[in-house]
This record gives structure tokens, C-alpha cells and sequence, in this order.
């Protein structure tokens, strides 16, 4: 029966010429596929060609599909248990190598395709076709059937995990395992160096040898790795029938060590998949993602490298670090701020002065601490290490030393004041921004010595770049010894009212280079020392009285009398006032006779030379005189011009015009 049906659609193909796939395509009986061998045209030139692809596709329609049944779940030890669970990884891996050979095959068929366009009764590309169709169906649902079901293999297992007792092998046979992998790696390598050197000599059966011997210890090391992982799962059920976090990273570990010895990287996904979901499935996917989580940062930790230091010595080191600032903030609220209360009880101000002194220090040793334990975690030592930290020491020394000038810079004025009260401040000043200075240079050429630098000799070796320097330096020494001859001299100090060239206002600050002057529109001129050395000073604070100098213009109707007594009492409340200094010149006259006026001169001097006092006193006195003058019948005269018209015109003669 099965002959007639073969022998129908053979005829039925050559008399209609139509696509013999479209026939067998929905037959699935090996027996059909093997009665067309029977009736090919032995004659034709593809026969053996034709055979081929039926003996195949007959080949794969006997195959069944791999999978479980349930003898595999009768398990009672723990090598049936574990035997079991790696099935499921070689099906699932098996499955993601068929997934990547179901693209393949539908690029083959489509390239068949292409080709009975042009040949489209051409048997052998349509059972070439067949072929393909065929085993891209039975791949799908293989792969298919797998991905389906592997996680209830995997459920099954979960369910059994109770019950298995793991009998956890010694470490022993780990590490003996693991020393045969690295002794097969390196043999692997040796001959893989020799491959392809016999490549480059195109030695043919020297290269076959060589490939036999890399296929023969492939196997080997596969097998030992396949052994070693069976070991390795026997901690990773034990910890996961416990619940506990360390199946995670045991878990982490056979991949890890799989990977390093390049196992299938589809049976390495498979475990990960596989292990992963009995993971999340057990301990909860919070606590996987957490575990997780931390293992990659400890990887990553451990793999990379900041600066040439491990990130976890470098993390460790940072963490020490800010456990000082730590410290640091708690000595600042704490120590130090009870020492400032009991300080404050005390009648002495030593405390607090030395409180001031020592608290920056204090603050920066913990710094330092803390850089010292961090270099220590890093692991970073020798010179550098050693010059870093002393650096630091003479750091904190010095600045314990600018400290004390800062606090003791009333002491320092007060010595000052041995040099004369009125420049006191000025030499006091000159004396701490030079001990700052001083303090400053040392402690820098310390740091410098530390570090092998040697500053007399650096400075020497300079040559011409010294002498440059010797230049530039010139107006900066020029203004230092302006600033020393301004405080010899005592030409001015601060507060003082100048005027050097175009420049007026109160000195607010005299400095080792420059002195600053606050004009009077609230402006801030520094001005270098070397200028007002070298240019007239006029202190207006050293005079201690004011001039008045004015003039008074009198209508021309004054008389005579009227003048004289103008000017008699004018004197005399001059004379009387008292803001008008009395040793001083004092003119009161009537000098000029002017166009529009009787011009008088007035010419006197306050008391004192404040500005506000000057200005009231001037005041009280212009009123005084505006009084005098009104008093006398008299009054002040302002520009004014008289026309006289000796004869007007008469009106005939303005008509007549």
C-alpha cells in the first residue's frame, strides 16, 4: 500500500510538475521516506546525492527527543541528585546550541529557495528543502519542549532537596583535581604554541598529531572539570538545603572557575540560569539581588585598580580615612568645645590663648592620622610613604609656631611700643608679618630638605635664571626698604591724613611692600612703598590747628563809621570765640576796593583740625558776621552794573526817525 502511495505522487510530480515538498511535507513516517530510495531513478546523476538526503531526513524523523522521565527522579543519594541536575544543564545548553542552529538552518532554506527558482522541478533541491524543513521543525520543538519543562525538572529537584543527604568531599580531592586541570591547561598550551608553529612550517601530519593530542587532553581536562564541578555542587546543595547565603557564592565559584578553564560557555548559561532560579526559589530574589549585588562589587573591588592600588586596599584605605574625620568632627564638638567652656571660668586668658594656638593642629593631626592608617591599608610604603607623613609633621610644627604670633600679637605690640608709642602699631605690624614670613620660609625649606631638595643649591644652580629673579626682586627690595625708612622716619602712620602726589585719604595699613590708603570716596589705593618714600608726604593729621581764609564784599552806601565798626567787632568775636586758636595769626582788614564791593580779609585759625569740628566752628563764625553786618546797618554787596543816561532823545526827533 505504502509503494502505490509512492509510486502515485512520483507520477503525480513528474506529469504535473509540481513542488514534490508540498506533498511530504506533513509525512512523518520513516517508511514513506524509505520507499522513494526504492523508486529514484537510479540512472540519474544525483542518485547517490538524492539517497544521502533521505537516509538523513529518514535519519531525523527516527530520532526522538532528548529529555527526563521519571526514573531520573527516583533519587535517594546525592550523586543520582547531582547527576540529575547537570542532565538538566547539558539539555538546557543543548537547547541554546540549537537555538543558534535554527537561524542556520532557516538561512539554508532560504538559500534553497533561491535556487529552484531557477531550477523549480530540480528533485534534489526539493528534497534538499525537505530535509531542512524537516530538521528546523524537529529543532524548534526540541528546543521548544526543554525550555518548557526544565524549570519544572528544576521544581521536582527543589522538592527533593530535603530529603538528600550530601556527603561533602574533602578539600583534598578539590585541590587534586584542580592541580591535574593546571597541569592539563599549560599542556594545552604548549601545544597549541607548537600548532602554530607546524602551521606556519605546513607540516600536515605533524599538525594532525598535534590536533589529536589537543582533542585527547581537551577530554581529559573537560573530564576533570566536569569531576571537580560534581564536588563543588555537593557544597552548593548543601548550602542551599541549609538556606544558606553561601550557595550563592559557591554558585559564583563554579561559574567563575568553569569559565577561567573555558568550559562550553552554553553549559556555563545553563548553570548560571539553572542555579540562579533554585537560588531565588530558596533564599528569596531580594536576598539573591542583595548577594548579588555585593559579590560583583567585591569582584570589581578586586579587579580593578586605581592609581596602581587594588580598589578594595584603596576603598579600605578611603574608609579609614573618613573614620577619622569622624573622630575629627566628635573631638571637635566634644573636647574641644568643653575646653572652651573651662576656659571661659578662668580669670587667666592663658588658656585661651593657648586653646587658639593649639585647636587648628589638633584638628589637622587627626588628618594625618588618618592619611598614616590609609597609606598603611594601601599598603603604600617606603620613601614616599616616609617623606609624606613627616611633611605632614612639620606641617603641623610651623603652623603651631604662625599660630602663637596670631594670639601673641598684643604682647608683640607692646613691646613694639618700646620704639615710641606713636609708631607702635606700624612696628608691631612690621614685626608679626615678619615673623610670618620667617615662620613660612623655614618651615617651607624643611618640607623641601625632607624631600631631597636642596634650596641653597637649587637657587645657585639658576644662573641667569637667577639673575632674573635678582631683577624682578629689585622693586619688591625697594619697596621693603621704603617701608623700613617710612617707620624710621615716622613720616606717617595709620590713620593719618595724606596727600602723596594724586593720591589723598587714610592710611589704613602700612605693609612690608605697600601702604594702603582709603580715600574719601571710601576707595582703596595701595600704593607702593617705594613711591612715598621717594615723594613729598603732606600729613594733614600732624597740624593741630585749621585755617580759615575768606573774603566779605560791603555795598559801596557803607560809611565810614559803619566800617570802622564792622571791623572793630568782627575782631573782637574773633578773638572772644572759642574755636579760634588764640596763639595764632588772626587778621581782620578792609584791604581792596572792589568793582561791586568794599572787600574786607579774613584770615584765622580754628583750634583743632578735625574736619567736622572745623566745619561747625566756621559755621558759628560766618553767622556771627552776617549778624555784625546786619546789626551796623549794613550789607553784603554781589556783582552788580550802574547805567547812567545823561540825555534822552526828544520825541520829534525819535518821530522824525
Amino acid at each position: 500500500m505504502i509503494r502505490l502511495v509512492v509510486t502515485f505522487l512520483l507520477f503525480i510530480q513528474i506529469l504535473f510538475a509540481f513542488d514534490l515538498n508540498q506533498t511530504l511535507i506533513q509525512q512523518n513516517d520513516p517508511k514513506i521516506f524509505q520507499n522513494i530510495i526504492k523508486e529514484l531513478n537510479q540512472s540519474a546523476p544525483d542518485y547517490k546525492l538524492q539517497v544521502t538526503i533521505l537516509k538523513k531526513l529518514i535519519q531525523t524523523l527516527q530520532q526522538k527527543p532528548v529529555t527526563l522521565n521519571k526514573k531520573d527522579f527516583l533519587i535517594k543519594k546525592d550523586d543520582k541528585y547531582i547527576a540529575t541536575f547537570l542532565k538538566i544543564i547539558e539539555l538546557y545548553a543543548n537547547s541554546l546550541e540549537k537555538e543558534q542552529e535554527i537561524s542556520d538552518l532557516q538561512a539554508q532554506i532560504e538559500d534553497v529557495n533561491d535556487n529552484l527558482k531557477d531550477t523549480p522541478n530540480n528533485t534534489t533541491l526539493q528534497l534538499e528543502k525537505l530535509y531542512y524543513q524537516k530538521l528546523l521543525k524537529k529543532t524548534k520543538n526540541e528546543v521548544t519542549l526543554i525550555q518548557q519543562n526544565y524549570q519544572d525538572w528544576l521544581d521536582k529537584l527543589l522538592e527533593l532537596l530535603p530529603k538528600i543527604k550530601f556527603a561533602l568531599p574533602s578539600q583534598k580531592s578539590i585541590i587534586s583535581l584542580e592541580k591535574k586541570i593546571a597541569y592539563l591547561n599549560k599542556k594545552l598550551q604548549k601545544l597549541q604554541i607548537e600548532k602554530e608553529r607546524w602551521t606556519i612550517l605546513e607540516n600536515s601530519t605533524k599538525l594532525k598529531s598535534i590536533q589529536n593530542s589537543i582533542s585527547y587532553y581537551q577530554k581529559r581536562k573537560n573530564g576533570y572539570v566536569r569531576s571537580w564541578m560534581q564536588l563543588q555542587l555537593k557544597f552548593f546543595f548543601d548550602y542551599l538545603q541549609k538556606g544558606s547565603q553561601k550557595a550563592l557564592q559557591q554558585a559564583n565559584t563554579i561559574e567563575k572557575f568553569l569559565t577561567q578553564n573555558k568550559f562550553d560557555a552554553n553549559k556555563i548559561n545553563a548553570f548560571h540560569i539553572a542555579s540562579i532560579y533554585m537560588l531565588d526559589h530558596t533564599l528569596g530574589s531580594w536576598k539573591i539581588k542583595l548577594i548579588s549585588a555585593k559579590t560583583e562589587i567585591e569582584l570589581f573591588l578586586k579587579n580593578n585598580a586605581l592609581l596602581g592600588i587594588p580598589l578594595y586596599r584603596f576603598a579600605g584605605g578611603l574608609g579609614v580615612f573618613l573614620l577619622f574625620l569622624v573622630f575629627r568632627r566628635l573631638f571637635t564638638y566634644i573636647i574641644i568645645k568643653m575646653a572652651h567652656k573651662i576656659a571661659k571660668l578662668t580669670a587667666s586668658s592663658f588658656d585661651d590663648k593657648l586653646l587658639e594656638v593649639v585647636e587648628g593642629p589638633l584638628k589637622f593631626a587627626f588628618i594625618i592620622l588618618g592619611i598614616y592608617f590609609a597609606f598603611i591599608i594601601m599598603q603604600i610604603n617606603g620613601e614616599v610613604f616616609d617623606k609624606t607623613i613627616k611633611s605632614l609633621i612639620i606641617f603641623e610644627i610651623f603652623w603651631i609656631f604662625y599660630n602663637l604670633v596670631v594670639v601673641l600679637d598684643e604682647s608683640i605690640y607692646r613691646f613694639a611700643k618700646r620704639f615710641g608709642k606713636e609708631l607702635y602699631r606700624e612696628i608691631g605690624a612690621f614685626f608679626i608679618k615678619s615673623l610670618k614670613i620667617f615662620i613660612v620660609a623655614i618651615g617651607l625649606v624643611s618640607i623641601l630638605q625632607i624631600w631631597d631638595i636642596n634650596v641653597s643649591a637649587f637657587l645657585a644652580s639658576l644662573g641667569l635664571g637667577g639673575l632674573a629673579f635678582a631683577l624682578a626682586a629689585k622693586d619688591t627690595a625697594a619697596n621693603l626698604f621704603g617701608g623700613l625708612s617710612i617707620l624710621a622716619d615716622r613720616a606717617l602712620k595709620i590713620d593719618d591724613w595724606i596727600k602723596v602726589g594724586d593720591v589723598e585719604g587714610t592710611v589704613e595699613d602700612i605693609g612690608l611692600r605697600t601702604t594702603k590708603v582709603r580715600t574719601f570716596e571710601k576707595s582703596l589705593i595701595t600704593v607702593p612703598n617705594q613711591i612715598i618714600a621717594n615723594n613729598p608726604i603732606e600729613n594733614f593729621s600732624r597740624r593741630n590747628i585749621r585755617r580759615i581764609k575768606m573774603r566779605i564784599g560791603l555795598v559801596y552806601s557803607t560809611t565810614h563809621e559803619q566800617m570802622e565798626t564792622i571791623l572793630t567787632d568782627i575782631r573782637n568775636m574773633l578773638k572772644s570765640h572759642p574755636g579760634i586758636a588764640k596763639n595764632a595769626t588772626l587778621l581782620v582788614n578792609f584791604d581792596e576796593f572792589e568793582d561791586s564791593s568794599l572787600s574786607i580779609f579774613i584770615y584765622c585759625f580754628t583750634n583743632t583740625a578735625d574736619w567736622a569740628k572745623y566745619l561747625e566752628i566756621r559755621e558759628d563764625i560766618n553767622l556771627k558776621i552776617m549778624e555784625i553786618i546786619q546789626r551796623h546797618g549794613s550789607d553784603f554787596a554781589f556783582p552788580s552794573e550802574s547805567v547812567y543816561i545823561e540825555k534822552m532823545p526828544n520825541e520829534k526827533n525819535c518821530d522824525n526817525r
